[in-house]
């Protein structure tokens, strides 16, 4: 058997609600690795699995929730037994250890243990000093060796990763991600689960232009292995495309299409009973999302509209999408909805009456709905549910 430690920083300061987040992140790796068992302890969790690689660990770092974690050695919570096991661990972990530069770092959760941490820094480091003729450096060591001492074992670990943070997905609500298939959108998704929030993904197409969906549904999929169960729904906007190419002018398109996409995103959240709508808008970064146009295109919706990313650069965003997984699946070709016959120049500084007049001139309701749902399942298994 193979154990895997993991902290959590955000989570102990829930205080009477904490043990409801562990339990939801307890339930989130249940789902989505399938340790043969999960022991939850204070301010930690310890995994079991049959067996542990580098493509685990990859998973686990991008699960929202986990402060940190390790691969750890468990052994008896006398000194002799931790001292036996460290020296196993660098062994296991380094092959050519002898003369490094090193440091122990130990902390007690149980406060009756009979040593404090920095006499337990002593006694495993004088150990392993002596066998390995190690050089002590607590500021720039080679080899770091861990220990945690709890009431019933001990931890020894050498690696210790860095995990995402935030909070278990499912702890803060549900919300409805507008989802285009760009590099930003996914990435809001992601960051929203990492704030805890489940997402429903929600893509606007026209079905002149997009008949072929294999890019949306490996995005989805490739974000169910942070969410678990995840709904990507599809909805044809083909009709009311037409309406507007005819009655709206070419430079104002392209905000009367970002209002009509929030109104049928709404009409998902409710249906779904999500509180909230995501989008991927970066200040500034096209010209929907100047100052201007967000502030004429956000009142189209009763719901809290939420953009994650808003502060973030392109470089940034970039980034982000690299680490979730995302990045070389949206930059895969395929045509925007809100590409589809708009203005060289778009206009860049919407008046909210000026695009009241020429929505007073479309039907906003009323108008069929094809719609399309997928189920994705940890990002191994797609259900296709039903479209109608």
């Amino acid at each position: 058997m193979q154990y895997i430690l993991i902290h959590y920083a955000e989570l102990s300061l829930k205080g009477k609600n904490r043990r409801d987040f562990e339990k939801q992140l307890a339930k989130n790796i249940k789902y989505l690795l399938r340790p043969t068992q999960i022991i939850r302890q204070h301010g930690r969790m310890l995994l079991h699995f049959e067996h542990i690689d580098n493509s685990l660990l990859d998973y686990l770092a991008l699960i929202p929730g986990i402060s940190n974690f390790a691969v750890v050695h468990s052994c008896p919570t006398d000194i002799e037994g931790i001292q036996r096991t460290a020296e196993s661990a660098i062994n296991t972990a380094f092959p050519e250890p002898r003369g490094k530069r090193f440091c122990v770092r130990s902390r007690r959760s149980d406060k009756k243990y009979p040593l404090i941490s920095t006499e337990i820094n002593f006694e495993v480091g004088g150990y392993l000093k002596e066998h390995f003729d190690f050089i002590v450096n607590i500021n720039d060591p080679e080899i770091t060796v861990f220990v945690e001492v709890t009431k019933d074992e001990a931890f020894v670990y050498t690696d210790k990763r860095k995990g995402v943070g935030g909070l278990p997905v499912g702890s803060s609500g549900h919300g409805v991600v507008l989802f285009s298939g760009g590099i930003d959108s996914p990435v809001a998704a992601y960051t929203m689960m990492k704030r805890g929030m489940r997402v429903t993904l929600v893509h606007l197409y026209n079905s002149t232009i997009n008949r072929d969906f294999t890019k949306m549904e490996n995005l989805a999929k490739q974000l169910s292995r942070y969410q678990g169960r995840l709904k990507l729904i599809m909805i044809d906007l083909e009709e009311f495309q037409r309406h507007a190419i005819a009655l709206v002018p070419a430079r104002y398109r392209m905000i009367v299409y970002k209002r009509h996409m929030i109104r049928t995103a709404t009409l998902v959240a409710e249906q779904t009973k999500a509180l909230a709508l995501i989008t991927g808008d970066a200040l500034g970064q096209v010209a929907s999302q100047t100052l201007e146009n967000i502030h004429a295109i956000y009142d189209a919706t009763p719901l809290p509209l939420l953009s994650p990313l808003i502060g973030y650069d392109k470089e940034e965003i970039i980034s982000m999408a690299r680490k979730v997984g995302t990045y070389e699946i949206s930059i895969e070709e395929y045509c925007d909805i809100c590409s589809y016959l708009i203005a060289k120049h778009p206009e860049t500084k919407g008046k909210r009456d000026k695009i009241a007049e020429f929505e007073a001139e479309l039907p906003l309701e009323g108008l069929e709905l094809i719609q399309q749902e997928r189920l994705f399942v940890g990002g191994k298994e797609k259900i296709i549910n039903h479209d109608r």
